[in-house]
């Protein structure tokens, strides 16, 4: 998801982000557990020894938890923890509702075609496509998603969605085409896919309504919906989004006058939403789509979501524990710049500087030993599958930290070159997919494709960020 947490205003006194020792610290830490995932674990045979680096390394996670622990959480750790719980529901809840309905959903079929193969091509498609189909819902919705009035965020959200899903949902076209031209499917099979892509797109829309800490137990009770529905009836394959929308539709009912005086937005903005979105998501999640229509029946979709699990983790994490004290920072950086004379803003773009590094280097440590920690597992699950997840672990934990990077250049102002970064990293995928011939070396290639990327993402949000007051200042000026 988006970073779009509200920020919150706070006081000068607040301490400072930690010293600069922190960043190299950071990296060394993500660069040998990286070198542990990819080159220690998955050659040890060894059972034992698999096991010992694996417990440390789990330990060493534990610690490293506790450093990162935001120690400017205005309401303790308590609720921070809980906030990450409700925030991680759709992980715990599908990573474990999935195997016990395994068997149903592979024995199920839909005009001759595996129902586990359509399941999974609207798998691979929704996560993609859903930060192409939200963007064009924050410009519709503004900065209502940030202001303590939930009930205008609800009626904006009235007023601006029904148009909004009409247009975006077209994108839908442009991976039904190549689904259709590599898996050759019936045409019934082809419509299920469609709608269950556009089923879940609408659902992933409407969880904007909950992408703010005090509607987060919407958003858990929706994925609670979505995962009991999945539970009783697996072969039902359009109940499970079709419950979870029911569930956040209730909130918006008393607003439903709203439609009758919808929003307009300019066909010109909304394309370039709905393709800026879909360069920043291709980061992320391309290699998963394009992996499948390579691979086929060959997809091995348990190694994949295992290796990729890591990366989702500390994903969601940025969102919770770090993305919120750099709300508050830019916050803190536009009060300045109304308030303050010129010559103080140095201090200021430091301090937001610093936070956004220190967030960036915490999140790579906490997905990069996640992923030795799983790697360590796969070997010992089935060694003959670890060298492809150690891979997928590396490259995926790299997509992620380039993507949350980007996304600190499109805030920023930097709309474009976090598009050409996403240009960039989709031309590669394809490239690897189409000139490599296995799995493990295709991800090995991306993994040092990615990290030059990751490099020099990070030069340009450093470089940016470091004098950020012209671009905040048009940020600002503009919502006026």
């Amino acid at each position: 998801m988006l970073d779009t947490t509200p920020a919150r205003p706070h006081t000068r006194h607040d301490r400072l982000p930690e010293r600069r020792w922190t960043t190299p610290a950071g990296g060394v830490l993500v660069v040998a557990a990286l070198l542990g995932a990819t080159l220690l674990l998955p050659s040890l045979s060894d059972r034992g020894a698999v096991a010992g680096i694996t417990t440390v390394v789990a330990v060493l996670l534990l610690g490293a938890v506790a450093l990162v622990w935001p120690s400017t959480s205005r309401r303790g750790p308590l609720y921070t923890a809980g906030q990450l719980v409700l925030h991680l529901t759709p992980v715990l809840l599908l990573t474990t509702v999935f195997p016990l309905v395994d068997t149903e959903i592979s024995s199920a079929r839909i005009g001759g075609v595996g129902l586990t193969s359509v399941v999974l091509a609207s798998s691979m498609t929704v996560p993609w496509l859903s930060q192409s189909v939200c963007m064009p819902l924050y410009r519709g919705i503004g900065d209502t998603l940030h202001r303590e009035d939930g009930d205008a965020l609800l009626a904006s959200f009235c007023r601006a969605w029904p148009l909004i899903a009409l247009r975006s949902l077209s994108v839908v076209a442009l991976f039904a085409v190549p689904v259709q031209l590599v898996l050759d499917w019936p045409l019934q099979v082809l419509g299920a896919y469609l709608v269950l892509t556009v089923l879940h797109l609408l659902f992933v829309q409407l969880l904007v309504i909950t992408n703010r800490p005090d509607h987060r137990g919407l958003w858990a009770a929706a994925w609670t919906a979505y995962a009991v529905a999945l539970f009783l009836a697996p072969t039902v394959w359009a109940l499970p989004p079709l419950a979870g929308i029911l569930v956040l539709l209730v909130p918006l009912r008393r607003h439903v006058r709203q439609l009758a005086d919808p929003l307009v937005l300019d066909r010109r903005d909304v394309a370039a939403d709905l393709v800026r979105g879909l360069l920043l998501g291709a980061v992320l999640w391309a290699d998963k789509f394009v992996f499948l229509l390579a691979a086929g029946r060959d997809f091995a979709v348990d190694v994949v979501f295992l290796a990729l699990l890591p990366a989702i983790l500390a994903y969601n994490a940025y969102f919770v524990l770090f993305a919120p004290r750099f709300d508050r920072e830019v916050a803190t950086m536009r009060s300045a710049m109304e308030d303050e004379p010129l010559e103080r803003l140095h201090r200021h773009s430091s301090r937001l500087t610093l936070t956004i590094l220190s967030g960036v280097v915490k999140t790579g440590v906490v997905g990069a030993a996640l992923a030795l920690v799983v790697t360590g597992g796969v070997v010992l699950w089935d060694r003959g599958s670890a060298p492809l997840a150690a891979a997928v672990a590396v490259a995926s934990w790299a997509f992620m930290m380039t993507t949350v990077v980007s996304y600190k250049l499109d805030y920023v102002g930097q709309q474009r070159v976090a598009q050409v970064i996403g240009a960039a990293h989709l031309t590669a995928v394809v490239a690897a997919f189409a000139l490599l011939p296995s799995g493990t070396t295709v991800y090995l290639a991306l993994a040092g494709v990615e990290l030059l990327l990751l490099a020099l993402a990070v030069r340009d949000c450093t470089r940016h960020w470091g004098r950020p007051e012209y671009s905040l200042f048009w940020r600002h000026a503009t919502s006026w």
